[in-house]
């Protein structure tokens, strides 16, 4: 399940997420503690392709299907 909220200001203690292909787009931001990490596929396993987010870099365009791990 991914619950939507209204953005606010970020703090601090977040860091941007950026478009590997471009270098330059920022995609969202995580917590400091987290971790992005790029699939060494490209693609995510089947069974984890309904529970991912698309987002299309702003500078770029390319499409990026973010996987949201526990």
């Amino acid at each position: 399940m991914i619950v939507v909220c209204e953005s606010t200001v970020a703090y601090k203690s977040t860091k941007p997420v950026i478009c590997p292909k471009c270098e330059q787009g920022q995609l969202g931001r995580i917590s400091a503690i987290s971790k992005a990490v790029m699939s060494r596929r490209g693609k995510p396993p089947q069974e984890e392709r309904n529970e991912c987010v698309e987002v299309k870099c702003p500078i770029c365009g390319k499409l990026w299907s973010l996987t949201i791990e526990n």
